[in-house]
C-alpha cells in the first residue's frame, strides 16, 4: 500500500485583466470594515483564487492609518496612490524598516510581518495582492460586484 501525503486541492490556470470597467467596479465597490482597526474601511476583490494563490484587487483610503499582521507572506504591486509604511520583522519586531510606496512598486511581507501604513495625498493606494497560499479572504469576486 502507497504511503505519502493526503491529496490536496489542486490549482487551475487562471487569467485577470484589470482594465477600465474593473478599476470601474472597485470604485463603486461596497466598503469593508478593516478587522481590529475601528473606522478604518477598504475595498477589494478578488481576482483570482486557487488553492496556491488568492489575488486581490484592494484600496485603502486616503487618510486612513492602521496596523495589520500577516499570517502567510504576501507580495504586492502599488497600482496608484501613495503610502508610508512601516514593517516590523518577526520573530521580536524588533528590527523594522520604512518605505514610501508609490505606483509601480513592487514589494514584499514575510510571514508573521506586522505593518503601519499611513495612506498618502487625496486618492486611495490601489494596489494587487498575491497572497500565497490562499488565505480565502471573503472579498467579492470582480463578476459580483459588476452584478451589484
Amino acid at each position: 500500500m502507497p504511503v505519502g501525503l493526503a491529496p490536496t486541492a489542486r490549482s487551475g490556470f487562471s487569467f485577470h485583466h484589470i482594465d477600465a470597467a474593473a478599476h470601474a467596479a472597485l470604485d463603486a465597490a461596497p466598503l469593508l470594515d478593516l478587522p481590529f482597526n475601528p473606522g478604518v474601511k477598504i475595498r477589494g476583490y478578488s481576482a483570482i483564487n486557487q488553492p496556491n494563490c488568492q489575488v486581490i484587487v484592494e484600496d485603502f483610503l486616503p487618510g486612513d492609518e492602521f496596523s495589520w499582521t500577516f499570517v502567510h507572506d504576501e507580495f504586492q504591486y502599488c497600482i496608484s496612490g501613495e503610502m508610508e509604511v512601516e514593517v516590523f520583522l518577526p520573530p521580536l519586531y524588533a528590527e523594522s524598516i520604512k518605505a514610501h510606496i508609490k505606483p509601480g512598486t513592487v514589494f514584499t511581507y514575510p510571514l508573521g510581518a506586522r505593518k503601519h501604513v499611513k495612506v498618502l495625498g487625496t486618492v486611495p493606494f490601489r494596489h494587487i495582492c498575491f497572497c500565497p497560499p490562499s488565505p480565502d479572504y471573503p472579498f467579492p469576486t470582480l463578476e459580483e460586484l459588476k452584478g451589484a
